[in-house]
């Protein structure tokens, strides 16, 4: 088990003390930031990086991402409202428009409340975690694609509901990174917690059990924040886990965020904290060998990417969209809030 360094962990902690300072039932709440535009080329280079969604500086921190078969992309943004923040889904469609596709309620302004990881069912329904601590909105909630939304049964007692990700069965995966366990809820009825494992378990700031990833025919892929690696775990034909294990470690996933699955079995992972760490804001991990590449060596756009996810529909299929929570982007007016592409040179996974 590879474990932070002092100077990062210690570099982490000031960092999300800072962006915690930044000064109900789900429902529309305040008028949203001046409309975005959506922007983007029609297929991108492996390594190359492009921004297609400028969000605001200091008043928007997204985090989650999903992209339905259609090709609509949906951000989870957290918009600082006084001294909360609202949980707004936008929803980019293929043609670049940009528009608030749901609303989820206020939380409080800290690094670790609000708007956290989206995923898309098989039938083209959004899931959405929202950790607000209040007890009329916290879990994980379905967002109908026509419309209406519902919390899943069960997912009001989990702490830190974060990253999403389906099985092929229909399955839903919670990571819960306070807990440092995955929670499992069926397609129909209450969830329950799944696992929870050392190999899961958050450290001193509380971030365990983070990005989520399904890989064919029946692996989950959990990436640990604080022990800075990524844990394998057999899915079994009863659909108990199997025994955990670490996947992949080293410097390179030193603060890792969220995972998205490649079409040949590979693992993308977003490192939220390479600035602080001097590594790669996306690397590629090879699940035979353990090897870990960097994606891209065009910095400049990445400040704190959280959240990954591939094209899909009319979009790039071998593009990844990584959101970028641009909290400290000081001088570099590139790398504010938004959702930037890059090109990786390969398809994604199937999505459920």
């Amino acid at each position: 088990m590879h474990t932070p360094t002092l100077s990062a962990a210690a570099a982490l902690a000031v960092a999300l003390a800072a962006c915690s300072d930044d000064s109900g039932s789900p429902t529309s709440d305040g008028p949203m930031s001046p409309a975005p535009v959506a922007l983007g080329s029609r297929h991108l280079a492996p390594g190359r990086v492009e921004t297609i969604l400028p969000l605001t500086g200091l008043t928007d921190m997204p985090e989650g991402i999903a992209v339905n078969d259609q090709g609509d992309i949906f951000v989870g943004n957290r918009r600082l409202v006084g001294e909360q923040r609202i949980g707004e889904v936008l929803r980019i469609t293929p043609d670049n428009r940009v528009s608030v596709f749901a609303t989820l309620g206020r939380s409080a302004p800290d690094y670790n409340a609000g708007l956290a990881g989206l995923a898309v069912d098989a039938t083209g329904d959004l899931y959405a975690a929202f950790i607000s601590h209040d007890p009329a909105t916290h879990g994980v909630w379905r967002i109908g694609r026509r419309g209406g939304m519902a919390r899943l049964p069960g997912s009001e007692a989990m702490l830190l509901p974060d990253a999403l990700a389906f099985d092929a069965g229909g399955n839903l995966y919670v990571s819960d990174a306070g807990q440092g366990s995955l929670w499992r809820f069926p397609p129909a009825g209450r969830g329950a917690r799944w696992l929870r494992h050392p190999l899961l378990a958050p450290g001193a700031l509380g971030i365990g059990a983070n990005g989520v990833a399904f890989v064919p025919p029946a692996t989950l892929y959990v990436a640990v924040t604080e022990q800075n690696h990524i844990v394998r775990i057999p899915i079994r034909t009863d659909g108990r886990p199997g025994t955990a294990s670490v996947a992949a470690a080293g410097d390179p996933l030193q603060i890792i965020d969220g995972l998205a699955a490649g079409v040949h079995g590979d693992l993308y992972a977003a490192i939220v904290g390479f600035t602080i760490v001097g590594t790669s804001p996306v690397v590629r991990v090879d699940l035979r060998t353990g090897a870990l590449t960097p994606v891209t060596g065009e910095l400049g756009r990445f400040d704190w990417p959280t959240s990954l996810a591939f094209g899909r529909g009319p979009r790039d299929h071998k593009s990844l969209y990584v959101v970028n929570s641009g909290i400290f982007p000081e001088g570099r007016p590139d790398a504010a809030p938004g959702v930037v592409r890059v090109g990786v040179g390969m398809a994604g996974a199937p999505n459920h």
